[in-house]
C-alpha cells in the first residue's frame, strides 16, 4: 500500500521530468555551434598555446604532433612538466628541440596552496608572449585546422574565452561506463545552452581547450585567483562570467579529441570532483534533498521494474516510459563520445555508482 502510494505519486513527477530532459536536450544539441572548418580569421596574432602535462607519457607525443601539423602557424608552445614520475618530460623535451617554437618548463617541486594542474597552467602563462593563450590538455589530439578554426569563430563572434566540447574517445572499460553517464548529468544540470547565456550565473570550462584573451586571463586573476580549486574549470569560468565578459562554449565537430584512460579510481575521482561543484556539499538540506532526488530520478525506475507486474495501469507504462526518457538521453552524449553504443545497456549499474559515490 505505502510502495503503491509512493509510486502513484513520484512516477508521473519523474516521469514527465525525463520526457522534458529529453526535449530539452535534443533541444540543446542542435543549438550549440559547431565550428566551421572553412571559416578564416581576420588576422593570425601570436597564440601561446600551455600544455599543462602529469604523467602524460602514452599521449604527449601525439598531442605535441598534432599541434606542430597546424595550418595556423604563428604559434608558440609552452609545455609544463607537472613534477611527472614517468617519460613525459623526456619525451617532450626531445620533441621541442626539434621546432623552435616548442619549449619546455620543468616543475619538481610541490607547490603549497596550488592544487591540481593550476600551478602547471600558471607557469605556462608567465612564460608566455602572446595576446591569446590556448590552454589544452596534454590528452588531446588536434585536427590540423583546430587552432585557425577556433581562433577565427571568436573573431567573427567577439568572444572573450572561447571553450569546446572535445570528441571523447575512452579506452579502458570503467571509461567507457561512467564518463558518458557523468557527462551527461553535468550537461544535464550545468545545459550549455544556459551557460552560453548572458542571462544565467552557470559557466564553467573545458579544460581540454580554452582559447582566451590575455588581457581577459589578467583580469580575472588567472589560475592564481583558483589555485586552491579542484574544480578550476569551472571556478575560473564563474569569474569570467561573472566579470561580464563573452564567454561561449561550442561543439568541436571532431576537431579535438581526447584520450581517456583514467581506470577506475580516477574516474570515481572525476565524479566527485564534479558534485563537489555544486551545493549539495555545502548546504546539508539541499544535500539530502539532492540525495532523495538522485535516488528518485536514478535509481528508483528500474527498481520498480521489480515490482512492474504488481503495479496498475498506467503507472508501469510509466516506469517503462522514464527508462526510455532516461536512455534516449543518455544516447545524445554518444554524439561526441567515440565507443560502442552497447554500453547504453549499462545505464542501471553506472546510474547506481553515480548515487552512490
Amino acid at each position: 500500500m505505502i510502495l503503491s502510494t509512493f509510486v502513484e505519486i513520484v512516477i508521473p513527477i519523474v516521469a514527465l521530468s525525463w520526457f522534458a530532459i529529453l526535449l530539452f536536450r535534443i533541444f540543446s544539441y542542435f543549438k550549440i555551434d559547431k565550428l566551421n572548418l572553412k571559416d578564416k580569421p581576420f588576422s593570425q596574432p601570436l597564440i601561446s598555446i600551455i600544455i599543462p602535462a602529469r604523467n602524460e607519457h602514452l599521449n604527449i607525443k601525439r598531442c605535441l604532433q598534432s599541434i606542430k601539423n597546424q595550418s595556423y602557424s604563428n604559434f608558440e608552445v609552452i609545455v609544463v612538466d607537472d613534477n611527472s614520475t614517468d617519460d613525459t618530460y623526456k619525451i617532450a623535451e626531445q620533441f621541442c628541440q626539434q621546432d623552435d617554437r616548442f619549449t619546455i618548463i620543468k616543475i619538481n617541486h610541490d607547490n603549497p596552496g596550488w592544487v591540481g594542474k593550476n600551478y602547471a597552467c600558471h607557469e605556462g602563462y608567465k612564460n608566455s608572449n602572446a595576446s591569446i593563450l590556448l590552454f589544452i590538455d596534454a590528452d588531446t589530439e588536434h585536427h590540423p585546422d583546430s587552432v585557425i578554426s577556433s581562433f577565427s569563430y571568436m573573431q567573427q563572434n567577439n568572444l572573450d574565452v572561447l571553450t569546446m566540447f572535445p570528441q571523447l574517445i575512452c579506452s579502458d572499460f570503467w571509461g567507457k561506463l561512467i564518463l558518458p553517464i557523468l557527462i551527461s548529468m553535468i550537461n544535464i544540470l550545468y545545459s550549455p545552452l544556459l551557460l552560453n547565456s548572458k542571462r544565467t550565473p552557470i559557466a564553467y570550462l573545458v579544460g581540454g581547450f580554452i582559447l582566451i584573451k590575455k588581457q581577459i586571463y589578467d583580469s580575472v586573476g588567472g589560475h592564481e585567483s583558483v589555485k586552491s580549486s579542484f574544480v578550476e574549470d569551472k571556478s575560473l569560468g564563474e569569474r569570467i562570467k561573472k566579470s561580464g565578459f563573452n564567454l561561449k562554449l561550442v561543439r568541436s565537430n571532431n576537431l579535438v579529441t581526447t584520450y581517456s584512460n583514467m581506470g577506475y579510481s580516477n574516474n570515481i575521482n572525476a565524479i566527485q570532483r564534479a558534485t563537489s561543484a555544486s551545493f549539495i556539499q555545502s548546504h546539508f538540506i539541499i544535500g539530502l534533498l539532492s540525495i532523495f532526488l538522485a535516488f528518485t530520478s536514478l535509481v528508483l525506475p528500474y527498481f520498480l521494474l521489480i515490482f512492474i507486474n504488481s503495479l496498475q495501469f498506467p503507472y508501469s507504462i510509466l516506469i517503462l516510459l522514464t527508462i526510455v526518457f532516461m536512455s534516449m538521453s543518455y544516447l545524445i552524449e554518444f554524439a561526441d563520445i567515440h565507443h560502442s553504443k552497447f554500453y547504453v545497456l549499462f545505464q542501471p549499474l553506472t546510474n547506481l555508482i553515480l548515487f552512490l559515490v
